[in-house]
């Protein structure tokens, strides 16, 4: 059976698993309690205590006996100097790979789902959750507690503000917010007229 690989400089703390056949490159830091599998990561990579990586997602198909679990046969590509915070879930494809670009900086608390793309240089803050299949440009920015459905696009430089929910693709350099997401200025308009309609409503009563 192939053993894990890990590159000089590489640091791997207390409690933490590498499975067979992971590959981790040089000058890495892998947390306290960190599980690795179906994973291959570059040089300069840092994962958090707790955080676990290249297990299968949530994919199933529903039959007559309920759902069954889709067989997932992908792996985890992060390239390097990939930063990614404590307590992460980063799934492996399951029949193409998740992958994490250059540079991309990941909070603690965030999953992300089998078969996502993530471009270099993006910004996943804490609490964020990016569903199956959804794929993100280069330089993307999203807020706290962000949610990304299945299989949306979001263009390069896009910025998803705190607790957005995204249901639909997002244009490159676009920035939104709310739920569903939409264009900020939008979202903003609308909550401005909210606030006077319920101060109208309150001062009438």
């Amino acid at each position: 059976m192939a053993r894990a690989s890990v590159g000089s400089g590489t640091v791997v703390e207390a409690g933490a698993i590498l499975h067979p056949a992971v590959t981790v490159g040089k000058n890495c830091y892998v947390g306290s309690n960190a599980v690795l599998s179906h994973s291959v990561i570059g040089d300069h990579v840092k994962i958090g205590a707790g955080s676990v990586i290249g297990e299968p997602g949530f994919g199933f198909e529903m039959t007559g006996d309920g759902a069954v679990r889709i067989p997932h046969i992908g792996i985890v590509l992060i390239a390097d100097s990939v930063s990614i915070g404590s307590c992460c879930a980063i799934d492996r494809g399951s029949l193409d790979n998740t992958i994490i670009g250059e540079h991309v900086m990941i909070d603690n608390l965030c999953h992300i789902a089998h078969n996502v793309t993530i471009g270099p240089r993006s910004i996943i803050s804490g609490q964020c959750g990016i569903s199956g299949s959804a794929t993100v440009g280069t330089g993307v920015a999203m807020g706290g507690q962000v949610g990304v459905a299945p299989h949306v696009c979001i263009g390069d430089g896009a910025v998803l503000t705190a607790r957005s929910g995204v249901t639909k693709n997002v244009d490159a350099g676009e920035q939104v917010a709310g739920f569903p997401a939409t264009s900020s200025r939008q979202f903003w308009r609308d909550q401005a007229v909210i606030r006077r309609l319920s101060k109208a409503k309150s001062s009438g009563s």
